[in-house]
Formats: C-alpha cells, structure tokens, sequence
C-alpha cells in the first residue's frame, strides 16, 4: 500500500509505504535518520484513530419487529406512505393501537434525505446556505436558506454524540507545544 503525502512546506509530495516491517517514507528525514517521521507518525495516528472510529460507532438495525412505542411484537403492516421522500412502509401496533413508519433518522422532514445530504455536503465545502439554497433550485428542490440552516443544526448536534467519544490521545508535550 502507497499513501501519498503533501510536505508541509510545500516543495514536494511524498509517498508513505507500508511494508512487511513497518512504513517507510521517502522524505530526506526518513532516509538521511532511518528513523520514524512525522508523516508516518501522522499516518500511524490516522489508520488508529480510523479503528478507534470503526469500533465505537456501530449504528444499531432497526428492528421492525417491535413497535418504538410499547415495545410489542404485535405489528402488522398498514398501507404504504407516500411523499416526496419516497414510499414508506406503515405499520400499526395491535396493542396500543399506535402507528408508526421508519424513516432511518429522517422523521418529519419532508425532503428526500438525499437532499439533506447533498446540501450539507455543499455547506460544509464551503457554500454559504443561501448558495446552497440556490443550488439545490436548479435541481428543483424548492426551500429556504433557513431550512438547510436547521437541517446542519440538526444533523450536526446528532453527530456530536459520536464525536465527542473520538478524541485522539494526545501527550503533554505536544498540547504544551514544547516539542523535544
């Protein structure tokens, strides 16, 4: 495997290799010293913190089996939901008389969860939201910049649960910014 770096001075790029033994690095510190360099420090805390990630954010299947309100197995299916967002399938709880349909995250929002995405992904690209709002226009999707704002605010304060649980160890000497 090859992972290409950019250098921090921007003279040159160079590429990390992983090998049998370890990576090695075709920067002039790697070869002049044999020694780790900060690129393979940075890709060694990289593929980690990727693990770290991997292992803590585990999306748990919806189970339709059970109704989100009392917890009954005694569901049936009940006519499908139609909306912009597609078809979704309805279902009533024989028990507390509660009907419900899955939406993945997506509840009472009336835009397609491809939309939500794609504006987000434009936000945070560095769109303002009223460019955002105007993009999404030409594709068709009428909103308001006050809609992709509340979308971001939204999705962002769900994500935060998991980011907080992501914090890379990092040693005292590098927060305090001496570096030996």
């Amino acid at each position: 495997m090859i992972i290409h770096t950019k250098s921090q001075s921007g003279n040159g790029d160079y590429d990390i290799i992983a090998t049998e033994l370890g990576f090695r690095c075709s920067c002039p510190e790697f070869i002049f010293r044999e020694v780790k360099c900060k690129h393979i420090h940075a890709v060694e805390v990289s593929f980690a913190l990727r693990k770290k990630v991997e292992s803590q954010v585990i999306i748990p299947a919806i189970n339709y089996q059970n109704c989100p309100r009392c917890k009954s197995d005694n569901i049936v299916k009940h006519g499908v939901r139609h909306n912009k967002s597609g078809n979704h399938q309805r279902f009533t709880c024989n028990d507390c008389g509660k009907w419900f349909a899955f939406n993945l995250g997506f509840e009472r929002v009336h835009t397609s969860p491809q939309v939500i995405t794609s504006a987000m992904q434009l936000y945070f690209t560095g769109e303002s939201l009223r460019n955002v709002r105007r993009l999404l226009e030409l594709q068709g999707v009428k909103i308001s910049h006050m809609s992709v704002y509340k979308w971001i605010q939204k999705y962002v304060n769900l994500m935060n649960n998991y980011l907080e649980q992501i914090k890379p160890n990092v040693s005292d000497v590098w927060r305090t910014g001496t570096c030996i």
